[in-house]
């Protein structure tokens, strides 16, 4: 079985605007801060719309960088 990651989250988030609380168990605490911090700037400012939900992992955008 494949470990469920924040990319994982994401793509369930967006198609269908719900994730299980066995799937948040799933997630490595580091990757479940990341996404609880995401859902709250897209609720915020993004009026909980799924198409505006990031894809991918702000943390992994900047290790890819360095």
């Amino acid at each position: 079985m494949s470990q469920y990651k924040y990319e994982d989250a994401v793509r369930q988030l967006q198609e269908s605007g719900a994730i299980s609380l066995v799937d948040f168990r799933q997630l490595s605490y580091e990757d479940l801060v990341e996404l609880l911090e995401e859902i709250k700037v897209w609720c915020l400012y993004a009026n909980g719309k799924p198409e505006k939900l990031a894809k991918e992992s702000k943390k992994k955008k900047k290790k890819k960088k360095d």
